[in-house]
Protein backbone atom coordinates (compact mmCIF):
# COMPACT_ATOMS: atom_id res chain seq x y z
CA UNK A 1 0.00 0.00 0.00
CA UNK A 2 1.38 3.41 -0.99
CA UNK A 3 2.41 5.78 1.78
CA UNK A 4 0.24 8.84 2.40
CA UNK A 5 1.51 12.09 0.88
CA UNK A 6 3.02 14.30 3.64
CA UNK A 7 0.74 17.13 4.75
CA UNK A 8 2.18 20.53 3.73
CA UNK A 9 2.50 22.94 6.66
CA UNK A 10 2.80 26.70 6.40
CA UNK A 11 3.48 28.02 9.91
CA UNK A 12 6.30 27.69 12.40
CA UNK A 13 3.78 26.78 15.11
CA UNK A 14 2.51 23.83 13.03
CA UNK A 15 6.08 22.60 12.63
CA UNK A 16 6.73 22.99 16.36
CA UNK A 17 3.54 21.04 17.19
CA UNK A 18 4.52 18.29 14.77
CA UNK A 19 8.00 18.02 16.31
CA UNK A 20 6.66 18.21 19.88
CA UNK A 21 8.81 21.23 20.77
CA UNK A 22 8.16 24.88 21.55
CA UNK A 23 7.94 27.48 18.79
CA UNK A 24 11.19 29.06 20.04
CA UNK A 25 13.00 25.70 19.94
CA UNK A 26 11.76 25.03 16.40
CA UNK A 27 12.96 28.46 15.30
CA UNK A 28 16.40 27.94 16.84
CA UNK A 29 16.64 24.45 15.37
CA UNK A 30 15.95 25.77 11.87
CA UNK A 31 18.65 28.41 12.27
CA UNK A 32 21.08 25.69 13.47
CA UNK A 33 21.51 27.36 16.84
CA UNK A 34 24.07 25.38 18.90
CA UNK A 35 21.96 25.94 22.03
CA UNK A 36 19.65 23.24 20.65
CA UNK A 37 20.92 19.65 20.66
CA UNK A 38 22.10 18.26 17.33
CA UNK A 39 19.50 15.50 17.56
CA UNK A 40 16.63 18.02 17.89
CA UNK A 41 18.03 20.23 15.14
CA UNK A 42 18.25 17.28 12.76
CA UNK A 43 14.71 16.14 13.58
CA UNK A 44 13.11 19.58 13.15
CA UNK A 45 14.99 20.27 9.94
CA UNK A 46 14.04 16.86 8.53
CA UNK A 47 10.36 17.45 9.35
CA UNK A 48 10.51 20.90 7.73
CA UNK A 49 11.93 19.39 4.55
CA UNK A 50 9.45 16.50 4.51
CA UNK A 51 6.42 18.73 5.00
CA UNK A 52 7.53 21.56 2.73
CA UNK A 53 7.98 24.20 5.40
CA UNK A 54 10.00 27.22 4.24
CA UNK A 55 11.04 29.99 6.61
CA UNK A 56 9.32 33.30 5.91
CA UNK A 57 12.45 35.44 5.84
CA UNK A 58 10.60 38.76 5.90
CA UNK A 59 8.63 37.81 9.00
CA UNK A 60 11.71 36.36 10.67
CA UNK A 61 13.81 39.43 9.95
CA UNK A 62 11.05 41.75 11.19
CA UNK A 63 10.81 39.77 14.40
CA UNK A 64 14.59 39.77 14.90
CA UNK A 65 14.95 43.41 13.75
CA UNK A 66 17.41 42.58 11.01
CA UNK A 67 17.57 42.71 7.22
CA UNK A 68 19.52 39.52 6.29
CA UNK A 69 21.64 41.79 4.08
CA UNK A 70 25.41 42.28 4.24
CA UNK A 71 26.93 45.38 2.65
CA UNK A 72 30.23 45.18 0.77
CA UNK A 73 32.10 48.48 0.38
CA UNK A 74 35.08 48.64 -1.98
CA UNK A 75 37.76 51.11 -0.86
CA UNK A 76 39.05 52.15 -4.27
CA UNK A 77 42.28 54.01 -4.96
CA UNK A 78 40.80 56.65 -7.25
CA UNK A 79 44.14 58.41 -7.68
CA UNK A 80 45.59 55.23 -9.21
CA UNK A 81 42.52 54.75 -11.44
CA UNK A 82 41.32 51.67 -9.57
CA UNK A 83 37.82 50.48 -10.52
CA UNK A 84 35.22 48.09 -9.12
CA UNK A 85 35.52 46.17 -12.40
CA UNK A 86 39.10 45.18 -11.46
CA UNK A 87 39.20 41.38 -11.73
CA UNK A 88 40.57 40.97 -8.21
CA UNK A 89 37.59 42.85 -6.79
CA UNK A 90 35.20 40.76 -8.89
CA UNK A 91 36.70 37.51 -7.64
CA UNK A 92 36.66 38.73 -4.04
CA UNK A 93 33.03 39.79 -4.47
CA UNK A 94 32.20 36.31 -5.81
CA UNK A 95 33.84 34.66 -2.78
CA UNK A 96 31.91 36.91 -0.35
CA UNK A 97 28.65 36.35 -2.26
CA UNK A 98 29.06 32.56 -2.16
CA UNK A 99 29.80 32.58 1.57
CA UNK A 100 26.87 34.94 2.26
CA UNK A 101 24.42 32.87 0.23
CA UNK A 102 25.46 29.71 2.09
CA UNK A 103 24.56 31.52 5.32
CA UNK A 104 21.22 32.83 3.98
CA UNK A 105 22.32 36.45 3.52
CA UNK A 106 22.03 38.76 0.51
CA UNK A 107 24.53 41.44 -0.54
CA UNK A 108 24.37 45.21 -1.01
CA UNK A 109 27.30 46.49 -3.07
CA UNK A 110 28.79 50.00 -3.09
CA UNK A 111 32.09 51.86 -2.85
CA UNK A 112 33.39 54.43 -0.40
CA UNK A 113 32.92 58.08 -1.39
CA UNK A 114 36.06 59.75 -2.76
CA UNK A 115 35.60 62.68 -0.41
CA UNK A 116 33.32 63.85 2.35
CA UNK A 117 32.06 62.09 5.46
CA UNK A 118 32.45 58.34 5.01
CA UNK A 119 30.87 57.76 8.42
CA UNK A 120 27.61 59.34 7.22
CA UNK A 121 27.68 57.18 4.10
CA UNK A 122 28.20 54.05 6.21
CA UNK A 123 25.35 55.03 8.53
CA UNK A 124 23.08 55.15 5.48
CA UNK A 125 24.34 51.75 4.36
CA UNK A 126 23.75 50.24 7.80
CA UNK A 127 20.11 51.34 7.72
CA UNK A 128 19.71 48.86 4.87
CA UNK A 129 21.96 46.06 6.11
CA UNK A 130 23.10 44.27 9.26
CA UNK A 131 26.85 44.76 8.86
CA UNK A 132 29.55 45.93 6.47
CA UNK A 133 32.58 44.28 4.88
CA UNK A 134 35.18 46.79 3.66
CA UNK A 135 37.47 45.50 0.93
CA UNK A 136 40.70 47.45 1.34
CA UNK A 137 41.68 50.21 3.74
CA UNK A 138 43.09 52.79 1.33
CA UNK A 139 43.96 55.87 3.43
CA UNK A 140 40.76 55.62 5.50
CA UNK A 141 42.22 53.84 8.56
CA UNK A 142 41.13 56.56 11.01
CA UNK A 143 37.62 56.67 9.54
CA UNK A 144 37.33 52.89 9.88
CA UNK A 145 38.38 53.22 13.51
CA UNK A 146 35.67 55.84 14.08
CA UNK A 147 33.02 53.57 12.55
CA UNK A 148 34.14 50.62 14.69
CA UNK A 149 34.14 52.75 17.86
CA UNK A 150 30.46 53.58 17.27
CA UNK A 151 29.69 49.89 17.64
CA UNK A 152 28.90 49.19 14.00
CA UNK A 153 29.61 45.55 13.06
CA UNK A 154 32.33 45.68 10.41
CA UNK A 155 35.06 43.48 8.96
CA UNK A 156 37.95 44.72 6.82
CA UNK A 157 39.97 42.99 4.12
CA UNK A 158 43.36 44.63 4.47
CA UNK A 159 46.54 44.87 6.49
CA UNK A 160 47.05 44.81 10.24
CA UNK A 161 48.21 48.29 11.22
CA UNK A 162 49.10 49.82 14.62
CA UNK A 163 46.20 51.29 16.57
CA UNK A 164 43.38 49.74 14.57
CA UNK A 165 40.09 49.02 16.37
CA UNK A 166 38.47 46.77 13.78
CA UNK A 167 39.08 43.10 12.88
CA UNK A 168 41.07 42.42 9.72
CA UNK A 169 41.32 39.49 7.34
CA UNK A 170 44.22 39.73 4.91
CA UNK A 171 47.05 37.88 3.28
CA UNK A 172 50.70 38.15 4.29
CA UNK A 173 51.52 41.04 1.96
CA UNK A 174 55.08 41.42 3.21
CA UNK A 175 55.88 37.77 2.53
CA UNK A 176 54.13 37.95 -0.86
CA UNK A 177 56.29 40.88 -1.97
CA UNK A 178 59.38 39.17 -0.63
CA UNK A 179 58.60 35.83 -2.30
CA UNK A 180 58.12 37.19 -5.84
CA UNK A 181 61.28 39.27 -5.55
CA UNK A 182 63.34 36.29 -4.35
CA UNK A 183 61.93 34.27 -7.25
CA UNK A 184 63.36 36.84 -9.66
CA UNK A 185 66.67 37.06 -7.83
CA UNK A 186 66.96 33.27 -7.84
CA UNK A 187 66.72 33.37 -11.65
CA UNK A 188 69.63 35.77 -11.97
CA UNK A 189 67.80 39.12 -12.13
CA UNK A 190 69.57 42.02 -10.43
CA UNK A 191 67.91 45.24 -11.65
CA UNK A 192 64.38 44.68 -10.43
CA UNK A 193 61.87 47.50 -10.86
CA UNK A 194 58.78 47.93 -8.68
CA UNK A 195 55.56 49.13 -10.35
CA UNK A 196 52.73 50.69 -8.33
CA UNK A 197 51.90 53.23 -5.63
CA UNK A 198 52.56 52.37 -1.99
CA UNK A 199 50.32 54.79 -0.12
CA UNK A 200 47.99 52.26 1.46
CA UNK A 201 48.91 49.63 4.08
CA UNK A 202 48.58 46.51 1.89
CA UNK A 203 50.69 47.88 -0.95
CA UNK A 204 53.26 49.38 1.41
CA UNK A 205 53.73 45.94 2.99
CA UNK A 206 54.39 44.35 -0.43
CA UNK A 207 56.93 47.07 -1.16
CA UNK A 208 58.64 46.39 2.18
CA UNK A 209 58.85 42.70 1.26
CA UNK A 210 60.45 43.63 -2.08
CA UNK A 211 63.04 45.79 -0.30
CA UNK A 212 63.73 43.07 2.27
CA UNK A 213 64.42 40.48 -0.46
CA UNK A 214 66.94 42.81 -2.12
CA UNK A 215 68.66 43.38 1.21
CA UNK A 216 68.82 39.63 1.89
CA UNK A 217 70.82 39.18 -1.31
CA UNK A 218 73.11 42.12 -0.64
CA UNK A 219 71.51 44.48 -3.18
CA UNK A 220 70.73 48.10 -2.37
CA UNK A 221 67.28 49.44 -3.17
CA UNK A 222 67.46 51.93 -6.03
CA UNK A 223 64.69 54.58 -5.72
CA UNK A 224 65.06 55.18 -9.46
CA UNK A 225 63.51 51.73 -10.04
CA UNK A 226 60.23 52.50 -8.26
CA UNK A 227 57.50 53.75 -10.61
CA UNK A 228 54.01 54.84 -9.51
CA UNK A 229 52.00 53.00 -12.18
CA UNK A 230 48.14 53.19 -12.30
CA UNK A 231 46.00 50.08 -11.66
CA UNK A 232 43.79 50.50 -14.74
CA UNK A 233 45.10 48.24 -17.53
CA UNK A 234 44.80 50.84 -20.32
CA UNK A 235 46.35 53.63 -18.29
CA UNK A 236 49.03 51.34 -16.87
CA UNK A 237 50.08 50.20 -20.34
CA UNK A 238 50.24 53.80 -21.57
CA UNK A 239 52.28 54.87 -18.52
CA UNK A 240 54.71 51.99 -18.93
CA UNK A 241 55.09 52.64 -22.66
CA UNK A 242 55.96 56.25 -21.85
CA UNK A 243 58.49 55.02 -19.28
CA UNK A 244 60.12 52.66 -21.80
CA UNK A 245 60.62 55.54 -24.23
CA UNK A 246 62.95 57.07 -21.65
CA UNK A 247 64.64 54.08 -20.01
CA UNK A 248 64.75 50.30 -19.86
CA UNK A 249 67.63 49.72 -17.47
CA UNK A 250 65.91 46.90 -15.57
CA UNK A 251 65.78 43.16 -16.19
CA UNK A 252 62.69 42.34 -14.11
CA UNK A 253 59.53 43.97 -12.75
CA UNK A 254 57.52 43.31 -9.57
CA UNK A 255 53.94 44.54 -10.15
CA UNK A 256 51.38 45.23 -7.43
CA UNK A 257 48.59 43.39 -9.25
CA UNK A 258 48.04 40.86 -12.02
CA UNK A 259 46.18 43.43 -14.13
CA UNK A 260 49.17 45.77 -13.87
CA UNK A 261 51.52 42.88 -14.73
CA UNK A 262 49.53 41.99 -17.85
CA UNK A 263 49.66 45.65 -18.92
CA UNK A 264 53.41 45.61 -18.31
CA UNK A 265 53.88 42.53 -20.50
CA UNK A 266 51.85 44.16 -23.27
CA UNK A 267 53.92 47.34 -23.12
CA UNK A 268 57.23 45.47 -23.08
CA UNK A 269 56.22 43.33 -26.05
CA UNK A 270 55.09 46.45 -27.89
CA UNK A 271 58.66 47.73 -27.63
CA UNK A 272 60.07 44.48 -29.01
CA UNK A 273 61.24 43.18 -25.63
CA UNK A 274 60.74 39.50 -24.85
CA UNK A 275 59.17 38.32 -21.58
CA UNK A 276 60.83 36.69 -19.72
CA UNK A 277 64.00 36.56 -21.85
CA UNK A 278 64.73 40.28 -21.78
CA UNK A 279 62.58 41.32 -18.83
CA UNK A 280 60.88 39.01 -16.31
CA UNK A 281 57.53 40.08 -14.83
CA UNK A 282 55.56 39.05 -11.72
CA UNK A 283 52.05 39.98 -10.64
CA UNK A 284 49.94 39.73 -7.49
CA UNK A 285 46.48 38.21 -6.75
CA UNK A 286 46.46 35.09 -9.00
CA UNK A 287 43.26 36.13 -10.77
CA UNK A 288 41.83 33.49 -13.11
CA UNK A 289 43.26 35.11 -16.26
CA UNK A 290 46.83 35.05 -14.95
CA UNK A 291 47.33 31.43 -16.00
CA UNK A 292 46.24 32.01 -19.61
CA UNK A 293 48.47 34.86 -20.76
CA UNK A 294 51.46 34.49 -23.08
CA UNK A 295 53.58 33.99 -21.12
CA UNK A 296 51.58 32.67 -18.16
CA UNK A 297 52.08 34.95 -15.17
CA UNK A 298 54.09 34.23 -12.04
CA UNK A 299 52.08 35.73 -9.21
CA UNK A 300 50.95 35.46 -5.57
CA UNK A 301 47.69 33.82 -4.51
CA UNK A 302 45.79 35.58 -1.73
CA UNK A 303 43.48 32.59 -1.01
CA UNK A 304 40.41 34.56 -2.07
CA UNK A 305 37.94 31.73 -1.39
CA UNK A 306 39.17 31.39 2.20
CA UNK A 307 39.06 35.17 2.54
CA UNK A 308 35.37 35.35 1.59
CA UNK A 309 34.47 32.70 4.16
CA UNK A 310 36.53 34.37 6.91
CA UNK A 311 35.10 37.84 6.24
CA UNK A 312 31.47 36.67 6.28
CA UNK A 313 31.87 34.43 9.34
CA UNK A 314 33.73 37.20 11.17
CA UNK A 315 31.00 39.73 10.37
CA UNK A 316 28.24 37.39 11.55
CA UNK A 317 30.15 36.92 14.81
CA UNK A 318 30.49 40.69 15.23
CA UNK A 319 26.75 41.03 14.61
CA UNK A 320 26.21 38.63 17.53
CA UNK A 321 28.40 40.85 19.70
CA UNK A 322 31.37 38.48 19.74
CA UNK A 323 35.01 39.51 19.54
CA UNK A 324 36.81 38.42 16.37
CA UNK A 325 40.57 37.87 16.01
CA UNK A 326 42.57 39.08 13.04
CA UNK A 327 43.29 36.44 10.41
CA UNK A 328 46.39 36.49 8.21
CA UNK A 329 46.13 34.07 5.29
CA UNK A 330 49.27 32.65 3.67
CA UNK A 331 50.59 34.36 0.56
CA UNK A 332 51.39 31.52 -1.84
CA UNK A 333 53.88 32.01 -4.67
CA UNK A 334 52.57 30.62 -7.98
CA UNK A 335 55.48 30.17 -10.39
CA UNK A 336 54.74 30.26 -14.14
CA UNK A 337 56.59 31.22 -17.31
CA UNK A 338 56.90 35.00 -16.89
CA UNK A 339 59.72 34.72 -14.30
CA UNK A 340 61.84 32.00 -15.89
CA UNK A 341 65.57 32.43 -16.35
CA UNK A 342 66.56 33.84 -19.75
Amino acid sequence: MAQDTPIMISSLQDLADLAGVSRATASRALSDNPRISQKTRDRVQALAQTHGYVVNRRARDLRLQRTSIISVVFMLDMRSKQHMSDLFFMEMLGAIADASSDRDYDLLLTHAPESGDMDTAVNNILQRSDGVIFVGQEKRHHQLNAIAERGHPIMVWGQRVPGKRYPVVGSDNFEGGRAVTLELLDHGRSRIAFFGGIDNPELAARFSGYQAALQERGLAFDPQLHFDVPFSMDEAEAAIAHLLEQRSDFDAVVCLSDVMAMATIGALQGFGLRVPDDVAVTGYDNISLSAFGRPALTTVSQSIGMAGEALVDGLLARMRGESVPDITLPAQLVVRDSSRAP
